[in-house]
């Protein structure tokens, strides 16, 4: 089951290949790491379906990536930059990648994009 290595392979891509100062600030689940610093990005896997039918055997994984920042402009910049680098990326365990929703919200002084992409692996 591959969909148990989409978290590496999203850290892996996104890791030092976003503009606005991420870097590698790029954290499964929650940023929880003392003295980290705005912005950050935190993902997590919502969704599972396995694919199946004579001729094919595969996986979809949806992944749910937010991007937190002090500023709103920052929040949207990055968020703008995911979205560039995942949609329709290409690795040896991703076959598709689509965005499929974003959403914004505003918590505890952190603006957030929220960004959803429906991945279907190799």
């Amino acid at each position: 089951m591959k969909n148990f290595k989409i978290g590496k392979e999203i850290n892996r891509i996104l890791s030092g290949n976003v503009l606005g100062g991420v870097g590698n600030k790029v954290y499964p689940l929650v940023a929880t790491n003392a003295g980290v610093t705005f912005p950050f990005i935190v993902y997590r896997r919502i969704g599972y379906k396995p694919q199946s039918n004579k001729d094919y055997t595969g996986e979809i994984v949806t992944i749910e990536i937010n991007v937190a920042s002090e500023s709103y402009e920052s929040a949207v910049t990055i968020a703008d930059s995911v979205a560039d680098i995942l949609n329709n990326a290409k690795t040896s365990l991703i076959e598709k990648c689509k965005l499929t929703n974003v959403s914004e919200m505003y918590l505890s002084n952190t603006f957030i994009q929220n960004l959803v992409f429906e991945i279907e692996l190799t």
